[in-house]
């Protein structure tokens, strides 16, 4: 009987470790950044998410100048949404709750500057 019961417990325990954790949790968030409103726009994002740490699968799937949005696949186990709209006005853009760093709004390139700036 003990031999039953500790090949349970082995198959219980070998479930457990093979079913764990997740180590990814890959979403898209559709992020509001008016001021995004062409290519040059959208490369300076990008690059700024990509110095984002745990950024490695990091990518822009739709870019809608018109309205101003970006929809953004993600690793949500490395980094969240805030922190990508925090990004996103870091570089200069007004994104979601967070408004864009003025320094670094007035160094976007002029296709990129938003009137008056």
């Amino acid at each position: 009987m003990k031999s039953v019961a500790a090949l349970f417990l082995q198959a219980a325990v070998a479930a457990m470790l093979f079913t764990g954790c997740r180590v990814s949790d890959v979403r898209e968030a559709t992020i509001v950044a008016p001021d995004v409103r062409n290519e040059a726009c959208q490369q300076v994002v990008f690059k700024a998410l990509k110095a984002l740490p745990g950024s490695e699968s990091l990518k822009i799937v739709t870019a809608d100048f018109a309205t101003g949005t970006l929809v953004v696949r993600y690793d949500s186990m490395k980094v969240g949404t805030k922190n990508l709209e925090d990004a996103i006005a870091q570089a200069g853009f007004a994104a979601g709750p967070f408004p864009a760093n003025p320094e670094a709004a007035s160094k976007l390139p002029p296709e990129c500057r938003v009137a008056g700036d």
